[in-house]
């Protein structure tokens, strides 16, 4: 991390969002991915600028075409709630097939939703299963609900206990109907 990245991080730790973004915005305007991120993530809170969807797309798409994989994962959220799935797949591929567990899950759910791609329950649980094995609780419950949906419960209880072990209420309550059903 260059000296300026640690100066825009500990400005932007100590509340002081004006002076990470200066910082930041140095180190952007030279195409460093991780400052390019930094500057979409301001740009959409509202931190140290003005709130501006359109230049945190702008940003967010700039460090994920310079290969930020968090970045890449972000855009395709923002893709999808500007409601360009196909553009959201696009960039979740790019970072799920590198490992990342939130772009994973989120083309696996774009699959199962039929969302910018193909309905397709096999690749959704493809999707599910890369993301359910890093431990990604939201993953795991979805897993689970596919087993649930082929009425294989032993393997959707598997996949709910360890997302409900994490935290995840979801898996809980699912856990909880199961029980209810005698199942």
């Amino acid at each position: 991390m260059t000296d300026m990245q640690d100066k825009g991080l500990i400005a932007y730790e100590n509340g002081d969002f004006e002076t990470a973004f200066a910082e930041w915005k140095i180190l952007a305007d030279e195409d460093n991915a991780q400052a390019c991120h930094n500057l979409a993530i301001l740009y959409g809170t509202g931190k140290g600028v003005a709130e501006n969807p359109k230049l945190a797309k702008h940003w967010c798409e700039r460090a994920a075409l310079l290969g930020d994989v968090h970045a890449q994962t972000h855009l395709g959220y923002l893709c999808a709630h500007d409601g360009e799935a196909e553009q959201a797949v696009h960039w979740w591929k790019k970072a799920a097939d590198v490992g990342d567990a939130d772009a994973q899950n989120q083309l696996g759910l774009a699959y199962f939703m039929g969302a910018g791609v193909k309905q397709d329950n096999e690749m959704a649980a493809d999707w599910f299963e890369a993301a359910a094995i890093q431990d990604y609780p939201e993953a795991q419950f979805n897993f689970g609900v596919v087993y649930a949906n082929a009425r294989r419960f032993e393997h959707a209880k598997h996949w709910w206990t360890k997302a409900a072990a994490l935290g995840d209420e979801n898996a809980q309550n699912a856990l909880k109907q199961l029980e209810d059903a005698n199942i």
